[in-house]
This record gives structure tokens, sequence and C-alpha cells, in this order.
């Protein structure tokens, strides 16, 4: 257990990190008890197809200017389109979304966001006000960040926020739920002192790809790209090793994951069957009982 902490201490210093189009994704410092730690401690199923079909409903709330002008991409069009692409890729673990209803707050102060302090205040400010819906995940859509892609309240959560362009187009809103169901970025927590190991066998002495990296076993251990990306192809070729020596072999198909930051380049279309597993325990978890409340009847 203190290995765990030690581990979240380390992610929750660095939550800042570069998103999937080299900004910044988002997520607040979390307590413990609402981690995505180490779940195969918890007794959970360990296959998608032992898990029941799930559907939850989902309320967008769009920011205009007090004079009800701008942020024209939040429509119903644009709004559908997500649900659809939300649908996509989370169909594949049973996992669906139910349009439950849009709405439009007025708000000069929300409608940009100029950094993190300003989405935790927004935040704060949709909670006090009563914009948000627990029968539902609330995604809000100002019309534009800076400094950062998008982000999620927190995991373990219901609420993402994305900038207007991020609604059109597609990948960030299912990365931003990816987190509220626990998901780490692929390639996010790599430091000298918690280093994930390349080697992806189990009898491997240095093999800790269940308890470090993402916590997630079939993606592949990598660390934050620079330059090194062929933006025609997407593709990488590392000359990298990691802290034990192996070296880091980075499959076209990690680049094109939805949780793969930094690779702006490289369409995002995919989860592996060990994230959906993870989605699936998040859900099975609920510790604040989010889940069950978003969840249709």
């Amino acid at each position: 257990m203190k290995f765990f902490c030690t581990l979240l201490m380390v992610f929750c210093c660095s939550a800042l990190v570069f998103s999937q189009d080299t900004e910044e994704c988002f997520i607040p410092k979390i307590e413990t008890d609402t981690a995505p730690l180490h779940y195969s401690e918890r007794k959970l199923p360990q296959r998608v197809s032992d898990f029941e079909p799930v559907t939850f409903n989902i309320y967008f709330w769009g920011f205009r200017l007090e004079d009800n002008t701008g942020n024209v991409a939040f429509n119903q069009e644009n709004i559908d389109n997500a649900v659809r692409w939300l649908n996509e890729i989370y169909n594949q673990c049973n996992v669906s979304f139910n349009l439950l209803g849009t709405e439009i707050i007025l708000s000069d102060e929300h409608y940009i966001l100029e950094n993190q302090i300003e989405f935790l205040s927004m935040i704060r400010d949709m909670r006090s006000n009563g914009y948000v819906r627990e029968d539902a995940f609330n995604i809000y859509v100002s019309n534009q960040y800076f400094g950062f892609g998008g982000a999620a309240a927190a995991y373990f959560d219901t609420l993402a926020g994305i900038p207007a362009v991020k609604l059109i187009d597609s990948g960030t809103i299912q990365h931003e739920v990816g987190h509220c169901f626990s998901l780490l970025h692929t390639n996010q927590i790599i430091d000298a002192t918690n280093c994930e190991s390349a080697t992806r066998d189990p009898n491997n002495k240095y093999y800790n790809a269940d308890i470090t990296g993402d916590l997630v076993t079939d993606t592949d251990a990598c660390y934050i790209f620079t330059s090194e990306i062929d933006t025609d192809s997407c593709t990488l070729s590392s000359n990298r090793n990691d802290c034990f020596g192996y070296p880091y072999t980075i499959p076209s198909s990690l680049l094109h994951n939805y949780m793969t930051i930094g690779a702006p380049s490289c369409t995002k279309d995919q989860f592996t069957n060990g994230q959906f597993v993870r989605i699936r325990q998040a859900i099975e978890l609920d510790p604040e009982g989010k889940f069950s409340k978003a969840r249709v009847d």
C-alpha cells in the first residue's frame, strides 16, 4: 500500500501534462480513496464479458455570452455527433450513452477559460448554482480554452469540460470521459523513481506493468513524446531504453490510443481490452455512487 500511495503522490503532483494535441489535459488532485489504484487487488472481474451492459445519461451545457451570442459550435448536430462518437467506442465494452438533454448558460465569465484555475472555478460555480445533473454525465462546453485541451473534474466522476472546437473534432470527449472512468494517460507516470519496464513478460523480475505506468498491462510502456513521431505515417522509431535498460517498443496502435498524449497528428480511435476492463471495473467500484445515479434504469 505504501508503494501505491507513493505512486499516487507522483501522479497528483504532476497532474498537468501534455494532452493529445500537445496542450495540457487537466485533472485536479484527487483523494487516495478514489484513486485509480491496482484493481487486481480488489478481486474484480478481469473480462469485459463478465459485466452486464450499462447505459448512462449524458447532458451537455453550453456557454454563450450574456447577450446570448457566440459558441455557434454548440448546436444539436455537433452534440449528436459527440454522443455517437462516445457510443462507437464505449459500446465495445457494453457501455452506452443516452442524450438526456442540452442547456445554454449565459456567462461572460465562463465563455472562455484562460487556465486550469478558471476551469476549477467554473466547476465550483456549476455545482453551487445547480447546473449539475446528478442523473447524467455532465459535459461543459466553453467557446475556447487556453493552455489545455480538455479536463475531467476527477476520476470516478461524471463532470468534464471541453472547448467548442473539441466538440467538433472527435477524440477529446472520448479521452475526458475515459478519465472519468479512471483511465490514466498511457504515457503519463514516467520518472526515475516510478519507471515502467518495457518488458511484458510477467516472469521477468523487472515486470511492473500492473503497478506503474497507466496500471494497464496491455498498453505498451512509453514516455512523453517530443518531435520523434513521423507525422505522415503516425509511427515512432524510438532509440530510448527504459530505466532498466530495455528498449521501448511503441507500436502505432499506442499512438492511436485515446489516452495517449503528445501525438496530435495521429487520429485517436481505440482503447485496449485492458482499458475496457478498467473502465468496467471503475463502474463496478463507483466509490462515491456517482455512476449509479447517472445510469438509465
